[in-house]
């Protein structure tokens, strides 16, 4: 097989890169999937390399880039990369709704992303890359530690009574949706080129994404909803119990917050058709 029909994929190990394995099974593809430990399950059409993208880009020749891990490994590896047609990233819609974050840290890595995006999209047009961002707004499913529905689902376990500040409308997106697009814009070809936000088939609010996320769990909960300034204030005092510490003040002003996005153009020009919101089930 020639450089033009290899994958090169990055974030391999992440929910969306093995969802994306398991699509592309039976397509007549090749994969070499990268990630910085051997998976426990694979599939023949894919090859792992061990190595940390951290250190250095993968040294492989490939004619599709597909990155599901941090922006900014897929500009090195672009940087580097020989032979590069098309490059297919995932990005995020929080450049939208937190450039201008009360959380300082949080504001660096957003503008940071913001700015890899901007160079991303240069090198490729430098370099005649058909280029694919795409923009999901919250996501979710595959069993993520970062699955932030999965932790509501989680604290949802544990509780019977959810505090909520806002009514803020909220978007979600499944992985395997977005695996999904990916092999429909390998498919597609240039058409697919561009950025593109992605919200999810319903826009919900805040608490009603709580109340699926645990109903997900098999366990009803009472929502309780408490003033910002409160809950910021029993937040810390989690924190100073060494309790929660994965929380920011910032989250809490977000639930009164609107993250949609109008991905109306996905819709039409990519066929974008996500689920409708179904947290997984617990284990």
């Amino acid at each position: 097989m020639s450089d033009a029909g290899i994958i090169l994929l990055l974030g391999a190990s992440g929910p969306v890169g093995r969802c994306f394995i398991d699509r592309t099974a039976g397509k007549q593809v090749r994969v070499i999937a990268v990630s910085r430990r051997n998976p426990a399950r694979s599939r023949p059409h894919v090859t792992w390399l061990q190595h940390d993208l951290e250190n250095a880009p993968a040294d492989v020749r490939a004619g599709t880039l597909i990155s599901f891990g941090p922006l900014a490994h897929t500009l090195s590896q672009v940087a580097q990369g020989i032979g590069l047609g098309r490059v297919i990233a995932l990005s995020s819609a929080s450049t939208l709704f937190k450039q201008h974050s009360a959380d300082r840290a949080e504001r660096r890595r957003i503008r940071a992303l913001a700015r890899c995006e901007v160079a991303l999209a240069d090198i490729c047009r430098e370099r005649g890359i058909v280029l694919t961002l795409l923009k999901p707004t919250l996501t979710y499913g595959g069993g993520s530690e970062s699955d932030p529905v999965g932790r509501l689902a989680a604290l949802a376990q544990q509780r019977s009574i959810l505090p909520y500040a806002g009514r803020g409308l909220r978007s979600p997106v499944h992985v395997d949706d977005l695996a999904r697009l990916a092999v429909q814009c390998v498919i597609s070809g240039p058409s697919s080129e561009g950025s593109w936000l992605l919200g999810g088939a319903e826009t919900l609010t805040y608490p009603e994404l709580l109340r699926r996320a645990a109903a997900s769990q098999g366990r009803p909960v009472r929502l309780l909803r408490l003033p910002a300034w409160l809950m910021k204030t029993l937040l810390r005092g989690a924190h100073l119990a060494g309790r929660m510490r994965d929380i920011r003040p910032v989250m809490i002003d977000r639930q009164c917050m609107d993250l949609v996005v109008d991905d109306t153009p996905a819709r039409e020009r990519l066929a974008w058709n996500p689920r409708p919101f179904r947290p997984d089930p617990g284990p």
